[in-house]
């Protein structure tokens, strides 16, 4: 499962001038940002907040995966936080804010923002990771979603975007707050055009291509759908796959993405992806988040076995 798209090199791709330019459009929306440039201003950051959780990120990425949490309690992840400098450039750092992280994506027309499709992200907290596990769409016309595309054209105003797609991450939170993670002047990647396309959904370049008509074309109920993936914590030959027969035997199940089959290699889970995802879809939205949590707590308890002999344990 990839992110809502690819960044490219463009002025946007810093993260500290996303947030200078969220800061200026919105402050509310803005996380309370701090740019460290080494390894001492990490150091003298996480011991002035060892009481809560720190999210850091390298300047600038390309995956969701990129973000290491440093928890209450536990030391600095040192392998993980070598990995963010060697990309080079800077480390920004935020306090963890609760709430739903989203992958929200539209279109500006005219100078104006239009929102195509929102999916609320599901995932796992793993060592000093947050591994993402499921996204499920919002209702397409729900005041929550008018209520993002309210709270995020300042956003889009501010940096003078005219015409073409737009992606944002944000987290939503209690009381209707926002907080943009990033944004990119992009379409969506791989599979939220996909999963728009089951829904019979106009994706951004469906979007682009018929304008406001295709908006206003989007099918009042097209029901909900997910995609899932399962996490490998240990890496080897695979003896089975556990409750298979459960996880498919569920209300919204509708198909295996790709599923590896015994005697099968698989390695451990460090990204997205995962080592194995199935397809979720149902009419019904309170029906697809019990199963979404159904497969949470399966993942939580594991569902791959593998040989004893071949174990590759999932790096910390």
């Amino acid at each position: 499962m990839s992110e809502a798209g690819t960044v490219v090199a463009d002025p946007w791709s810093s993260k500290i001038r996303q947030h200078e330019a969220v800061a200026a459009a919105d402050p509310d929306l803005a996380f309370d940002l701090h740019v460290l440039a080494g390894p001492a201003e990490l150091t003298a950051h996480l011991a002035a907040r060892r009481d809560r959780t720190v999210v850091l990120r390298p300047e600038v990425s390309d995956d969701t995966g990129s973000a290491v949490l440093v928890r209450p309690g536990a030391a600095p992840p040192e392998p993980e936080i070598r990995r963010l400098w060697d990309r080079g450039g800077r480390i920004v750092a935020h306090d963890h804010v609760p709430g739903t992280p989203c992958f929200v994506n539209g279109v500006v027309l005219d100078g104006v923002l239009h929102l195509t499709d929102v999916w609320r992200c599901f995932s796992l907290e793993e060592g000093p990771r947050s591994l993402l596990t499921s996204v499920v769409n919002l209702a397409p016309g729900s005041p929550r979603e008018r209520e993002l595309a309210h709270r995020l054209s300042p956003v889009v105003k501010g940096v003078g975007l005219v015409s073409g797609p737009v992606t944002f991450e944000a987290v939503t939170g209690a009381g209707g707050t926002v907080k943009v993670v990033k944004f990119a002047a992009r379409a969506a990647g791989h599979p939220l055009p996909h999963l728009c396309s089951l829904l019979g959904l106009p994706d951004q370049a469906a979007a682009l291509a018929g304008g406001s008509r295709a908006l206003a074309g989007r099918p009042a109920e097209p029901g909900f759908v997910a995609d899932y993936a399962f996490v490998a914590r240990e890496g080897g030959r695979l003896v089975r796959v556990e409750g298979l027969d459960e996880i498919r035997a569920l209300r919204s199940y509708a198909g295996d993405i790709f599923l590896p089959t015994p005697g099968e290699t698989i390695t451990p889970t460090t990204g997205e992806g995962g080592a194995g995802a199935i397809l979720l879809r149902n009419q019904d939205e309170e029906i697809l988040l019990a199963d979404v949590e159904f497969c949470q707590q399966r993942n939580r308890e594991g569902v791959f076995a593998i040989t004893a002999d071949a174990r590759q344990p999932l790096g910390r």
